[in-house]
């Protein structure tokens, strides 16, 4: 009796099995924010130290009010807008704190420039005694702001620490110059504020490298975690 020998196939099927498509880093607004601060403290600080008369205020406005201000305000919109986190470190603990630094520096840029504005063309209704004062307000109101920001930023890298309490540290002088008056005080706040200027050009070139998947230079640990 003939024993019928069957060779079975087994065909295992492939399964092609489809990978979520990679999320790639956002655009990094910082890259457009961090050099628009560095003009307006480049701006600020040389009518500071006196490169121009201390009468003529509205030297740095067109800087203040058309790049540094309205351009910070675009980087936050850029920042509130992002649906994925950038590749710097900045962004590592979410994208509340950078958003809020660049919307609260242009709100300081443009706020500077409509007490000038406003003070020069007496917009305001501040009569010619209570000048004093009202600059005095501003400088107050921002150095507390200032102040506030250089805590919460503790979970920033360091630069970013630092750069606020060097924002502060120019307002105390500023505060000094505005009361005393004295001279001196407010040439070393446009020197301060010069090397806010010069540290937030090495950061933007930190975070620029990184945007451009090169290696991020150093900036600082945050100094909490």
């Amino acid at each position: 009796m003939a024993t019928a020998t069957h060779n079975e196939t087994h065909d295992h099927p492939v399964i092609d099995v489809a990978l979520a498509p990679r999320r790639e880093p956002s655009g990094d607004p910082l890259v457009l924010g961090l050099p628009l601060i560095a003009v307006g403290a480049f701006a600020l600080g040389l009518q500071l130290v006196g490169y121009v008369s201390v009468t003529s205020n509205g030297t740095p406005l067109a800087i203040l009010i058309a790049a540094s201000g309205l351009g910070l305000l675009l980087s936050t919109a850029w920042a509130a807008t992002l649906h994925s986190i950038p590749a710097s470190s900045p962004w590592a603990a979410g994208s509340s704190l950078p958003t809020t630094v660049l919307g609260i520096l242009a709100a300081f840029f443009l706020s500077y420039a409509t007490l000038v504005l406003g003070l020069t063309h007496s917009w305001f209704g501040v009569a010619p005694s209570d000048i004093q004062h009202t600059v005095a307000l501003f400088q107050i109101s921002w150095l507390a702001a200032f102040v506030v920001l250089s805590l919460a930023s503790v979970r920033l890298p360091a630069a970013f620490t630092i750069l606020f309490v060097a924002f502060a540290g120019a307002l105390v002088l500023l505060l000094i110059n505005t009361l005393g008056p004295s001279v001196t005080a407010g040439k070393i706040a446009g020197v301060v504020v010069l090397v806010i200027g010069a540290a937030a050009s090495y950061v933007f070139l930190a975070i620029a490298s990184r945007a451009s998947n090169g290696p991020e230079y150093p900036i600082g640990r945050p100094i909490a975690h």
